[in-house]
């Protein structure tokens, strides 16, 4: 006789019809992992008369990312996408046409489309020395949120874009972003939904001037923003510009959220912890010498081996997108639990990247960890997965660990930094950001003249004599 599933052990408390709405608006993530600790890999609670249906280790995440439209709808599960963007948008539109849109936006993001972006990540962080000067404070998020905005705005809409509209870009995304709502109807009129809808306006219209502006004077060679405008489908027919449009929020909205919060945890992981900032000076001084940041290029950012290790090491202990969530379209089991059609499902690499049974010492800060030339490091798939998985991956995380690769190394090599403020993140449900304000003391260091290593004999001392003569 088959044994009959049962619903997920449900957490404990909660009130009526709110459920543990207000404890994780307070705290989710306290939430999330109590509810680990409580019931394992697998529970529920409620959450304003939705039932919720947590889903952790890497195990739970490759189920989730497979099952992605099929037993589980992204469409679904974030309402506020298609009023911040379209309901035919990308992960959200039919198959068909995802795939359409995505054979457009994923060669922008191969090795060689790369090359040509890491110079202007380099400029804009030099740009960021010169207004820092040689010694002072900044505040993590204010001062390098704004640089992650000018290097997508620079890369995606072209030089010429990012110096005529400045910094006002940074505000329009920071009120646009506004429109992220997991909870509340979408229809009421909140003061944020109002200002992320106003922001949308400027947007659509801001670039479909550019789009206009771009046809009429085509720019060479044609940069990132120029090559969407004259991009096709595979099947030849062109582009709407609405589409064009949305592509580029897309990129530059999703990568804000990320990486403006992810390099500046990344920032207070390394100062925190000075021997592996050592660690990573060292690897910067023997690739650069003494040659300034300006002059950074492709091949010596990939060489930077020990800095891949550490942006890994800053996803798992602080993944910006603390939660992702997806919709049961269909009743299912998983391990012996019944989950019902219309259960919102959760991933929560907030908790699953701190579990014992995947990570050794989980709340250390150990970048070795995911160093796979040693022979006693095995990293599991999808225990990882601070950028996403499956089909659903976020398209830019290349992109954005090039451009924090890029700026956390032209910091570190001009500037010795301490941590001013205690780091914590920002209450609530909310992008998980470091609370402001979290401040920086910095002073210009003395480089001593030293001559840049040969990266492509790294490279081929590695066993990667492709690199080694500039090949993808």
């Amino acid at each position: 006789m088959m044994a009959i599933a049962m619903k997920p052990p449900a957490m404990s408390g909660g009130i009526p019809f709110l459920g543990h709405l207000t404890n994780f608006f307070k705290d989710p993530v306290g939430l999330l992992r109590k509810g680990y600790e409580d019931h394992g890999s697998i529970y529920s609670f409620r959450m304003a008369g939705r039932n919720m249906v947590v889903m952790l280790g890497p195990d739970n995440n490759r189920f989730v990312f497979q099952e992605t439209d099929k037993l589980l709808s992204i469409r679904e599960s974030m309402p506020f996408f298609h009023k911040m963007f379209s309901p035919n948008f990308y992960s959200f539109a039919e198959m068909e046409e995802y795939l359409n849109q995505r054979a457009v936006i994923m060669p922008r993001f191969k090795a060689s489309a790369m090359k040509q972006y890491v110079p202007l990540m380099a400029e804009e962080a030099m740009a960021l020395v010169h207004r820092l000067g040689d010694s002072g404070e900044f505040d993590l998020i204010s001062t390098l949120g704004p640089v992650v905005m000018d290097i997508a705005a620079h890369s995606f809409m072209g030089r010429d874009f990012k110096q005529k509209l400045g910094h006002e870009f940074f505000e329009l995304f920071r009120d646009f972003s506004g429109g992220m709502e997991f909870v509340l109807p979408l229809w009421l009129p909140t003061r944020k939904m109002r200002r992320s809808q106003a922001a949308k306006k400027k947007l659509h219209r801001i670039l479909g001037d550019w789009i206009q502006q771009r046809r009429a004077n085509p720019v060479e060679p044609a940069d990132f923003f120029q090559d969407m405008v004259a991009s096709t489908y595979p099947d030849g027919r062109p582009i709407p510009d609405e589409l064009i449009i949305h592509m580029i929020l897309l990129l530059v909205w999703a990568g804000h959220e990320t990486t403006a919060g992810q390099v500046s945890w990344a920032m207070i992981d390394i100062l925190q912890n000075r021997d592996y900032q050592d660690v990573l000076r060292s690897e910067i001084e023997n690739l650069l010498g003494s040659a300034s940041g300006a002059d950074l290029s492709w091949e010596q950012a990939i060489a930077m081996q020990k800095m891949d290790l550490a942006l890994r090491e800053t996803e798992r202990l602080h993944p910006v997108a603390f939660t992702m969530i997806r919709k049961a379209a269909a009743d299912f089991e998983r391990d012996g639990y019944q989950v019902r059609e219309g259960d919102w499902i959760l991933l929560a690499p907030s908790v699953t990247h701190r579990m014992s049974e995947i990570f050794d010492r989980p709340d250390d800060y150990d970048p070795e960890r995911f160093n796979t030339e040693r022979a006693d490091v095995k990293v599991e798939s999808n225990s990882l997965i601070g950028f996403g998985g499956g089909m659903h991956r976020c398209a830019g995380v290349n992109f954005a660990r090039m451009e924090m690769k890029v700026l956390i190394a032209i910091l570190l090599q001009r500037y010795d930094m301490e941590l001013i403020d205690t780091p914590r993140p920002i209450a609530g449900a909310g992008t998980y950001w470091p609370e402001q304000p979290c401040r920086v003391r910095y002073k210009r260091r003395t480089i001593a003249a030293r001559a840049p290593a040969d990266v492509g004999a790294l490279a081929e001392a590695a066993g990667c004599p492709a690199h080694a003569k500039g090949q993808n």
